[in-house]
């Protein structure tokens, strides 16, 4: 598998995402329909599996980090279309995935990445928030029990925010 710089991840991220933007709705033909976060949870599994020195995807929250944080205001539309686009074409072109073995899990994602169009930007684009939900601190829904700084000796800094996203004068999320 070939590496890519942040760079040109960064540029291929914005590519993605602005094509999508100008896509016509109803553009893409989906032939089934797939649960999203499932599909997510399964593939940040493969990206961080249990049994490695670092906490694995479940053991640290990454998909309930996206679901909360996915939900906000400042979360772009476009990251959640093409988020949800990629794992769209992963469930149409291999279908049984989610009830594949992990390492028959990894192999197909290894295959997605290499074969299709969409791949290699995709799993880059899950790998990014699978690693901001390990960083990101515990009240955003990821890093549960500090695990992501703990397994990196992290010491946080102060304050730690209070409330997951800010808050105007009257309490209300904006």
């Amino acid at each position: 598998m070939q590496t890519i710089t942040r760079r040109t991840f960064i540029a291929s991220s914005i590519l993605a995402g602005t094509a999508l933007a100008l896509m016509p709705q109803g553009c893409v033909q989906s032939k089934i329909k797939i649960d999203l976060f499932k599909t997510l949870e399964a593939v940040q599994q493969v990206l961080f599996p249990q049994g490695l020195d670092a906490p694995s995807a479940k053991e640290y929250g990454a998909t309930a980090y996206l679901a909360n944080v996915s939900t906000h205001s400042s979360f772009l539309a476009s990251d959640l279309h093409f988020l949800k686009r990629g794992a769209q074409e992963l469930m149409n072109e291999y279908p049984n995935f989610l009830t594949l073995s992990p390492k028959e899990q990894d192999e197909t994602l290894r295959t997605f990445v290499d074969e299709h169009e969409i791949g290699q930007n995709w799993v880059s684009f899950v790998l990014y928030f699978s690693i901001e939900a390990l960083l990101a601190d515990p009240i955003y829904g990821g890093n549960r029990n500090e695990s992501g700084w703990k397994w990196l000796k992290h010491n946080t800094g102060l304050p730690q925010p209070k409330v997951p996203f800010a808050q105007n004068l009257k309490g209300e999320v904006i």
